[in-house]
This record gives C-alpha cells, structure tokens and sequence, in this order.
C-alpha cells in the first residue's frame, strides 16, 4: 500500500512543500480556538512533579513552547522529529522567545527511538499518530521510554470527520493526501491498552468555523502546494476549491470542522 501522507514524509519533501507544512504548523498557534484545546488538556498534567518531558513529532514546536511556558514546569523539554528541517526551524522559533535553553532537539523517527527505557516523566504525541505508517509502534516507544507512574498523552485529530461543507469527493481526496490514518483516535483506548498503559482521562471537541474561516485558512493555503504533490488533484482542481473556499468566506457561507481528542494514559507501576 503506498501512503500518500505528505506529513509522514517531512524527512524527504522538497523546501517549498516544507515551507507550506512549517508555516500551516506554525499558524495553529495563532488560532485562539486550537490553542485553548491544547491549554485545555495539559492543565490535565501534573508538570509540577515532571523532570523530563518527551514531545514526539514536534514539527515546528508549537505544543512544545507552551510546555515549558507553563508555570508549574521547571524541568527540561526533549523534543524530536524525522525532518532535520522542521527541527532547525522550530530550534529557531524556541530561541526567539527565549525557551531554547530548556529544550534539547533531536531529529529521530517516533516508531523507533533512540532514547533510553524509563526515563521520562510525560511523553506527548501532539498531531502525530494520525501521520505515521505503524502508530502502535510509537504507543510501544512511548510506553518503553516513560517511567513506571508516568503519563502518555495523545492529542489527535478525528479526520474522517473532515468537511468543508458539501463537496464530500474533495473531503475525500484531502484525507488521501494528508492523512495516514483518519480513524486513529477512535482506535486509542484498545491500542493504548495493547501496549499496557491505563487510559485516565480523554477529552473531546468539535472545531468548526462557520460563516468566516480563521483556523482553516492555513490549511487552505497549503493545499494548493501539498495536495498536488500526492496526486489526488490537479493544481487546477485544487486552486479552483481553494477559490471556492476563500469566496464562501468573503461571502459569509463558509463551512468547515472536524473533531479532535486527547487520551492521557498511564504507565503503571
């Protein structure tokens, strides 16, 4: 089976489609609604207690800034990706608001790790496992690494639930293209349970736009670079979409949401 998922394939991409991914990644962090998510659940997290955190995926590090921005967190971030680009530019954006010193960056693939067994406190998988090729195999890496006691925490999006409004063919060529595994988090309690960590909590939420687009005008802009590359659309059917979808938002009639999850697991003692 060949796996279209361009953000599975960071480490092989050429600059401009890297370009599209990194500034898509880093405009979440502008997004109030996707941020209040993500602040959400690591108030869920006793980082008051953690030495060493574990960001697996970090792409441009957004979800890894806010770690160690948190009040209660006094320890050290270590944070990985497969693309030595994503990591150089998220080093870049940590060093600019001064986190750097905080946070060791590491270009290492999710599935197979390179880190010793037991050491970490919390181990965080922020828009990864819906990406990879085998994501039981980074559940089996995070369960190895994290200590006996501590947490796992997987936050992903549920993109068989992706729409942009009627138009369910495109819906369907865009899962093709961006996402691995779509079904993923409704799959999490029984692989996280397979690979002996105990689900302690979860959360849901529904983040759809309707009438004006904000969080989803990132994506749009990276569709017309990224979808061609897989194949599932021309770069005419793409930027006639992208057209439609920026024409809604002007005129108010914009549609779009999907749903994400969290899962915070346990390993234990």
């Amino acid at each position: 089976m060949v796996m279209l998922d361009v953000y599975s394939r960071t480490h092989e991409l050429d600059e401009r489609s890297i370009d599209a991914i990194a500034v898509r990644l880093e405009a979440r962090s502008s997004s109030v609604r996707y941020m209040s998510m993500l602040h959400e659940y690591l108030d869920l997290i006793d980082f008051g207690g953690a030495e060493q955190v574990l960001a697996l995926g970090c792409g441009t590090g957004v979800e890894v800034r806010e770690v160690v921005k948190r009040q209660n967190f006094h320890g050290k971030v270590t944070a990985i990706d497969i693309s030595a680009e994503l990591i150089s530019r998220a080093k870049a954006l940590a060093a600019s608001e001064g986190l750097g010193e905080r946070i060791e960056w590491l270009v290492e693939d999710a599935q197979n790790l390179n880190l010793t067994t037991g050491v970490f406190d919390v181990v965080i998988a922020h828009t990864l496992v819906s990406h990879v090729p085998q994501p039981k195999k980074v559940l089996e890496q995070a369960a190895r690494v994290v200590r006996p006691g501590g947490t796992v925490v997987i936050f992903d999006g549920d993109y068989a639930t992706l729409t942009f409004g009627p138009d369910r063919e495109m819906d369907d060529r865009i899962i093709t293209a961006l996402i691995a595994n779509p079904r993923v988090m409704r799959a999490m309690p029984q692989l996280l349970r397979d690979v002996g960590l105990e689900l302690a909590d979860s959360r849901g939420w529904a983040l759809t736009e309707i009438g004006r687009a904000d969080f989803f005008l990132a994506a749009l802009q990276s569709f017309s670079i990224l979808l061609p590359k897989t194949g599932v659309a021309t770069p005419d059917e793409v930027q006639a979409f992208v057209a439609s979808q920026r024409e809604a938002c002007e005129k108010n009639t914009f549609f779009a949401g999907y749903n994400f999850y969290v899962m915070i697991a346990r390993r234990p003692l």
